[in-house]
């Protein structure tokens, strides 16, 4: 085998000539790289070749052969080969190539020690790096950390060895380079700490702390790019493993780093690595940032300053400082209790809105729209405050302003659009004024491009605000919107276009049916992009289309919308073809549209969509394309593939052209960045099965498809990725939930609360049941991804409503939802904890919403429990008690407060009599909160006190406290938010129902009556109108005089909207009608209609 050959060889995988380049790498592959030999020509070149690229090369290659040959060359030759390529690497004068060298003698070292050979190298590395010579220090402590990274237990018994050298390398006085390379070896090594065992060791990691803090500040006033970011790396390797290895220092380093962000006098690059740091580490480490005082409120606060630096000609693919500092505040918004960031920053806002700085006034409403998601609910109770501030910015004289106060008010409108509607007029002012200013012609090249994001902007504010705008508002409006927007449609720009589409299908939703005016001239316009295919454009814009057309569809419905469903569905079908995910991703979501307006109609269609959406599924994600060059290639020692990270990876020429990984317009994809477009979109197909299974399919249909779509579907709920694990777990539980309505239709009966089961479910029920409920139980406990979380909660609860018991009888799955609801609640389970924390207490004041979600949704667990189970819940209250009555009493929190009293309620509906033994705590606690200052909490009180009284049987406890209810209950009949009229009209009605005796009905029913027809909570219509049905056949004197007044209340209740009663109160009002018409029909002489209402005539 010929060295010079294999030099020359490497020299040619170098040289840009693409023949060349393959041949080379064809004789590489096939005469040399095959062969042990290989290696120890490698290593002769590293020692020995002239040209340092080429030496580089061969030490690359090299590493990459010892992993194969190394254990194949004869021992007796071994020793020789270490010293020689040791020897290598302290005479390499280049950098870069030494530390080529280094890896190749980790590569090498590490076979070697699993063998327990090459026993003096650790020794030796120790003294190379406790040398005099700095030139020693560099390559011993670039070894360490290759070999650190390579096989950390090289060093098992040497820790504390290792932490002393470091604690003098990490201030080496002659060399950054030692310092460096000590700090990522401590990086490296940090999985083998055991913080709880080795206490010594982890006091001594810590006290390295402010020394690496050192090395860092060195790095940036050096102005060192690399050893800036390979210092900023293994701070982020920190919060990997246990918070116990940081300790006390944590909140030193996150001070540290917002310092450090906010100096404007440092790079921008080095700023957004520590507002990068910072939003890694409030995420993984929330919990600690919690507790630290007013962290939060700094970090909220200064992010604000630095968002003001924001340009309007800022690439949005460029993660500067101002950028950066919006991800942090997204993710404090996500992570952090309200008080904590909403708070400061609300209080901020007014100031920033209003300055006479243009980037200030940007801050001010971008950071707001970029917080609402993580605060929702906390958003919405101040958006009274709010929307002025930014009505005033969407009309702001400057053109960057307005155009940041678009993007704000879409943001703010996708997460609380139905609190914007009361604005609904000022913003479409607003946003028209905008769009025709947009429209004007200008001899300006950079205002054209900043007219045409305002376009755009407009556009995606209206598709946002579908949901809150009011539907009268938009008749009014809709002739002209439709117009401007339509107009658009033909615009020059397709990005235009796309928005446009989107405005239009917004703007169908609302209106509904009274959009069918314009229906007509929009789908004709629209269809001329419905199979456009040439670029990569077209298929954008034709995604963007279909995604409008089918909100089109459900708002005009069937009869309307038939004619184009045929070539719809042709086209969707096609659209699979044509190697566009997001295509394939519009056509499912279409398929869902058109399955949810025809329904059963739909099933023409069936076997293409389920063929379609069961091929997604299959798509393989371990192929990974990588874009590599020949010379590359070469490197890496195959023409086809590379193996990383134990899997085989695809390599793509570079003469394949492929689209950018990210739009600048799409954040979802910059959100799912490292998620593989794959995996987004088999996320889409799980959910759209569900959407199909439910909406499309009768008996014939699941008995064809869904054993495949479990079998598909079932292994994803394991996936790496949240997105098809959630979709996975939901589509799971929502086919249970179909399964169980069909064989319900079939039998025409209906559950019944309790164990034993009185009906037995099917065998494929069964059978579907316990495939769902082991999916489940495979992650529900040990996941550490909250929205996982929250949604198996929200489907087990929706399932344990709807179809009872039947899943519970599985005694295995029984035990581990109250386990598993139990540490929920606590907060306890895995996804309540700062990672790596899992075993530790971790109590703060105050929740994110996000986290309180988490809890929320498992109290709604808990809830359905109490539904489905009925009498035979009491048992497992004992167990829920504690925690809930624990957040009923939260002084802190009005959240828990008033969650944890409706819980009470419902559990207490449930239970009926079994609720008795529990009456004086409940009352007790029940009592105090129908005094809550929050008046949610007051008005679930009320409520809950209702079904205390009207289930509990121990009179004796309750009765004593009438009067004072009475007098609680008195000025809610006055107030009108949170449904406290009509919980307290339910509650009155059970009172009187329980022990008429006890209440002055002469005072209280004409206050209850004057209450009618409850407006918000038509739940407490059916304890009402069976109240008032019992008085009546007691012949109660007072409910008798009320009759005139009730007469149009009992019209109004039956009359639209339908689902002001459920069938039984809807019975149970007919009745009453029909006994007053039979003992005197002169009392509807003034309502005639309400005897056609009732069925009399």
């Amino acid at each position: 085998m010929d060295k010079q050959r294999l030099a020359a060889l490497l020299q040619e995988s170098q040289v840009p000539d693409t023949q060349n380049l393959k041949a080379a790498t064809a004789e590489l592959q096939k005469n040399y790289y095959s062969h042990p030999e290989s290696l120890l020509l490698l290593v002769e070149i590293v020692a020995t070749h002239q040209d340092v690229n080429i030496r580089q090369l061969a030490a690359v290659q090299a590493a990459r052969l010892a992993i194969k040959h190394w254990e194949k060359i004869p021992k007796e030759q071994k020793p020789a080969v270490r010293q020689h390529l040791v020897q290598a690497t302290m005479n390499e004068q280049t950098p870069r190539a030494r530390h080529a060298n280094s890896r190749l003698v980790a590569a090498i070292a590490a076979i070697d020690m699993e063998e327990g050979e090459w026993p003096d190298l650790v020794p030796a590395l120790f003294t190379l790096s406790s040398s005099s010579e700095v030139g020693q220090r560099e390559v011993g402590s670039y070894i360490i950390f290759s070999l650190l990274e390579e096989n950390p237990t090289a060093f098992a018994d040497d820790i504390d060895k290792l932490l002393d050298l470091f604690a003098h390398t990490l201030r080496d006085p002659q060399s950054a380079d030692v310092r460096i390379n000590s700090m990522m070896s401590i990086g490296a090594m940090l999985l083998m700490f055991e913080p709880l065992e080795e206490e010594e060791s982890v006091s001594k990691l810590q006290s390295l702390i402010p020394s690496m803090v050192d090395v860092l500040k060195d790095a940036v006033q050096a102005g060192d790019d690399e050893k800036t970011g390979q210092a900023f790396e293994v701070f982020q390797q920190f919060l990997a493993y246990e918070s116990a290895l940081l300790g006390r220092y944590l909140k030193d380093l996150v001070q540290f780093m917002i310092d450090l962000a906010a100096n404007k006098q440092a790079e921008d690059d080095v700023r957004a690595q520590a507002l990068a740091f910072l939003a890694q580490t409030v995420r993984y480490r929330r919990m600690k940032i919690q507790g630290m005082k007013d962290m939060g409120q700094e970090l909220t606060q200064k992010s604000l300053l630095i968002l003001t630096e924001i340009d309007d000609d800022e690439d949005d693919d460029d993660m500067g400082p101002a950028r950066s500092a919006l991800a942090l505040l997204d993710q404090l918004a996500s992570d952090l209790p309200p008080r904590q960031v909403i708070v400061p920053l609300l209080e901020a806002l007014p100031k920033f809105a209003t300055s006479t700085e243009p980037g200030f006034r940007k801050a001010g409403i971008l950071a707001l729209g970029t917080v609402v998601e993580g605060a929702p609910d906390f958003i919405a109770s101040q958006v009274k405050a709010i929307m002025p501030l930014a009505i005033t910015l969407l009309n702001d004289p400057d053109v960057g302003v307005r155009h940041t106060a678009l993007i704000g008010l879409a943001r703010l409108a996708d997460d609380i659009a139905e609190e914007l509607t009361p604005f609904n007029e000022p913003i479409m002012t607003a946003l028209v004024k905008n769009l025709q200013a947009a429209m004007a012609p200008t001899g300006d090249e950079k205002l054209d491009k900043k007219n045409i994001e305002i376009i755009r902007s407009v556009c995606l504010a209206l598709d946002s605000m579908s949901d809150g705008l009011d539907a009268e508002f938009m008749k009014q409006n809709a002739g002209d919107l439709v117009s401007n927007i339509g107009a658009l449609i033909g615009h020059n720009d397709f990005k235009v276009k796309v928005a446009a589409s989107g405005a239009i299908g917004a703007i169908a939703e609302c209106l509904g049916e009274d959009f069918k005016p314009y229906f007509e001239q929009t789908m004709h316009a629209l269809g001329a992009y419905l199979t456009i295919k040439e670029s990569e454009e077209d298929l954008s814009l034709r995604s963007g289309v279909c995604d409008s057309v089918g909100r089109i569809a459900t708002a005009v419905g069937a009869q309307a919308f038939q004619p184009y469903v045929v070539d719809l569905m042709r086209s969707s079908e096609e659209a699979l073809k044509l190697d566009n995910s997001r295509l394939r991703e519009s056509s499912f979501i279409l398929w869902s549209s058109l399955a949810k307006v025809y329904e059963k109609e739909f099933a023409h269609f069936l076997p293409g969509v389920f063929l379609g959406l069961f091929d997604s599924l299959k798509l393989e994600e371990e192929e990974i394309k990588l874009t590599l060059s020949e010379e590359e290639k070469a490197i890496v020692g195959t023409n086809d593939e590379v193996i990383t990270g134990g899997k085989r990876v695809k390599v793509k020429n570079t003469e394949e052209n492929d689209e950018d990984w990210m739009d600048e317009e799409d954040e979802d994809d910059y959100e799912d960045f490292g998620v593989s477009v794959e995996a987004l979109e088999k996320e889409v197909a799980i959910e759209i099965l569900g959407d199909i299974i439910n909406y499309a399919c009768g008996a014939a249909e699941i008995t064809q498809y869904l054993e495949k779509t479990v079998e598909c579907v079932s292994p994803l709920a394991e996936h790496p990725y949240e997105g098809c694990r959630k979709a996975a777990i939901s589509t799971l539980w929502r086919s249970y939930a179909r399964v169980w309505q069909l064989m319900e239709q079939e039998t025409g009966s209906s559950w019944e609360p309790g164990l034993p089961l009185k009906q037995a479910p099917t065998v494929t029920l069964t059978k579907l049941g316990e495939i769902v409920y082991k999916a489940t139980l495979a992650l529900w406990l040990e996941e550490s991804d909250r929205s996982v979380v929250t949604e198996i909660n929200r489907n087990v609860a929706a399932t344990l409503k709807a179809c009872g018991p039947a899943i519970l009888a599985q005694e295995e799955f029984m035990r581990e939802i109250v386990t598993t609801i139990t540490s929920l609640i606590t907060r306890s389970h895995p996804c309540q904890q700062d990672l790596g924390d899992d075993d530790e207490e971790q109590e703060v004041e105050g929740t994110s919403e996000y986290d309180w979600l988490v809890i929320d949704t498992a109290l709604d667990v808990v809830i359905g429990l109490a539904i489905a189970l009925g009498p035979g819940f009491a048992e497992l209250w004992k167990i829920f008690e504690k925690p809930i009555l624990t957040f009923a009493s939260s002084e802190a929190e009005n959240i828990e407060r008033s969650t944890a009293v409706g819980v009470i309620a419902e559990c207490a509906s449930n239970m009926e009599a079994a609720v008795t033994p529990h009456t004086e705590k409940l009352m007790k606690l029940l009592l105090k909160r129908l005094g809550d200052p929050d008046l949610e909490t007051k008005s679930n009180a009320a409520y809950a006190v209702g079904q205390l009284i009207y289930n509990s049987t121990d009179s004796t406890t309750y009765l004593p406290h009438y009067n004072t209810i009475l007098q609680k209950l008195e000025p809610m009949l006055q107030m009108q938010e949170a449904r406290i009229k009509d919980n307290a009209a339910g509650c009155l009605s059970r009172m009187i129902m329980a022990h008429p005796e006890q209440i002055p009905l002469g005072e209280v029913l004409p206050a209850m009556v004057g209450l009618l027809p409850l407006k918000d909570d038509y739940e407490e219509n059916s304890p009402v109108y069976e109240c008032i049905q019992k008085l009546y056949a007691a012949n109660e004197p007072t409910i008798q005089q009320l009759t005139p007044k009730l007469i149009p209340v009992f019209e109004a209740v039956l009359s639209p909207p339908s689902e002001q009663l459920d069938d039984e109160t809807r019975e149970v009002v007919r009745k009453t009608v029909f006994m007053l018409y039979n003992a005197n029909q002169g009392l509807f002489s003034a309502n005639p209609n309400i005897l056609k209402l009732a069925g009399i005539v």
